[in-house]
């Protein structure tokens, strides 16, 4: 039902989307429709209508009492969550006609806003699952397929265990390695990405580090500091991933913050003493 619901908001954003289409250059889209070369430059007949999804390891969490890294059957049910709705989106693009599949939506504000939905009217049911600090209101719900971002695993085994999931999401996915401040070498960096190209399912991977940029001197330093590095001024501002992009840490909301306090940052695997030969993949995920 609720996904059904997902498509009826497709259509209907797709009819409005034509509707001022058909207006042309003299439309509010009209940037769209320019047709310089025979073809508008928004072809509706080629668009994609995406299907995403947040929390996976909460919902695996309240049906298994296990959150997905931390046993193989929590991991093989989520697996089964997300098979399931391939099979939805396939068999509703063949009845509607539309593309529609899975990607994984950034969902910046989506994961807070559900956390803080489900603690208000799901509580105290919600607390056992939805991460963050409670007592701040600082919480959130696993962004996508990620397993837990707080959980200290070896990022060989998050890069081969995420990608798992990756084959059936054919809008776009990647797994994240924070690594803080550290600065690992060429080879570590290297080494790392052929390894998870050759003995993962990943599809993509993210290396995000951490800054601090200074709103007087101007100078961005490696980390997370409350004063910079080198004046001293206590006006500063973080700079890291959010989602799939960097952005200043102050523009986050609560969640978001709360995340990033939960980070699990690779430091010891991505530090100058890191040794490119410790790389040791396993076989949990297939070969490509």
């Amino acid at each position: 039902e609720q996904f059904l619901l997902t498509v009826k908001a497709h259509k209907q954003k797709r009819s409005f989307i034509e509707r001022l289409l058909s207006s042309g250059e003299d439309g509010p889209l009209a940037l769209l429709t320019m047709n310089r070369d025979g073809m508008p430059y928004l072809r509706m007949n080629m668009a994609s209508h995406l299907v995403g999804m947040v929390g996976l390891n909460e919902l695996v969490q309240y049906h298994t009492g296990e959150e997905m890294h931390q046993s193989r059957q929590a991991l093989k049910f989520g697996l089964k969550v997300i098979a399931h709705m391939k099979l939805l989106v396939d068999r509703i693009k063949r009845q509607e006609g539309l593309k529609i599949v899975l990607e994984q939506t950034p969902a910046e504000s989506t994961s807070y806003r559900f956390a803080r939905l489900d603690m208000r009217y799901f509580s105290p049911v919600s607390g056992h699952v939805v991460k963050g600090d409670i007592s701040t209101g600082e919480v959130y719900y696993t962004n996508s397929t990620h397993l837990n971002v707080k959980y200290q695993m070896n990022p060989i085994e998050r890069v081969t265990n995420e990608g798992l999931f990756h084959p059936m999401i054919e809008a776009g996915s990647i797994s994240h390695i924070w690594i803080g401040e550290a600065q690992p070498s060429k080879g570590a960096i290297s080494d790392f990405v052929l390894k998870t190209f050759k003995y993962t399912s990943s599809d993509q991977i993210a290396f995000s580090p951490e800054f601090t940029t200074c709103n007087q001197c101007h100078r961005t330093a490696r980390g997370l500091q409350d004063t910079c590095t080198y004046c001293g001024s206590a006006d500063v501002d973080g700079i890291t991933r959010i989602t799939g992009y960097f952005t200043k840490v102050s523009s986050w909301n609560k969640g978001k913050l709360g995340e990033l306090k939960d980070r699990y940052r690779n430091r010891e695997y991505f530090s100058e003493e890191w040794q490119e030969d410790s790389l040791q993949f396993g076989g949990a995920a297939s070969q490509r």
